[in-house]
């Protein structure tokens, strides 16, 4: 099994009880979505716009993503909606790095 996508592949099979899915795993399983290549330039911004480009059958994942950073019991904040890819964090680790951060 591709270890990559375990998140993503549970949150989807449990799409249609996403209240029940804990919070780290539903992060890691959003997150993976936009390691997808069709899924490069999707935001979470406007995700139910029609016009937003998010595909239909994972638009609930981002609803629920949404849910949770309004929810003061959850883990989830609202930095958990941005992700940034991994070359992304890597240049932005470099260029603390350079730059005397850590």
């Amino acid at each position: 099994m591709n270890q990559q996508n375990v998140s993503f592949n549970y949150v989807v099979k449990n799409i249609g009880q996403l209240d029940s899915v804990k919070d780290l795993t539903l992060i890691k399983g959003y997150h993976q979505i936009f390691e997808h290549e069709q899924n490069y330039g999707l935001h979470p911004d406007g995700f139910d716009d029609p016009e937003s480009g998010w595909p239909v059958e994972i638009k609930p994942i981002c609803a629920e993503m949404w849910r949770r950073v309004d929810d003061p019991v959850s883990k989830i904040n609202i930095e958990n909606m941005y992700y940034m890819n991994k070359w992304f964090r890597q240049l932005a680790s470099e260029s603390r790095r350079i730059a005397g951060g850590r």
